[in-house]
């Protein structure tokens, strides 16, 4: 198809590409699955603006949000991120294990980059 139409994926894929930062940082408000996507394309730059909006997501409310997060940091994010996700993980009540654990895991993955 000649025009078919771009999941939200590919468009904030090329939002990207032309580092239009200021209009993908709204999806971090937007919907669960439009957060996803946005994790997911983040994955396609290892800038600062990028890891910024990631560390945003990384702090949802959303457990699969933070899931996605945390996969797409171990692939982009640095030894320098991880006083983010420590303060994230702080604010976490003890009784979120899975998410403390996955805070925790990428933490040390992103320390094993130094």
């Amino acid at each position: 198809m000649l025009f078919a139409k771009k999941t939200p994926e590919e468009k904030m894929e090329k939002m990207i590409k032309r580092n239009d930062w200021g209009e993908l940082s709204q999806y971090v408000f937007d919907t669960k699955e439009n957060k996803l996507a946005l994790a997911k394309a983040l994955a396609k730059s290892d800038s600062q603006q990028s890891i910024d909006l990631l560390l945003r997501l990384a702090d949802d409310k959303d457990e699969d949000v933070v899931f996605a997060t945390c996969e797409t940091l171990r692939q982009v994010g640095d030894d320098h991120d991880t006083a983010d996700l420590l303060t994230i993980l702080q604010k976490l009540p003890q009784s979120e294990t899975k998410l403390r654990d996955e805070i925790s895991r990428t933490v040390a993955e992103l320390h094993k980059r130094m």
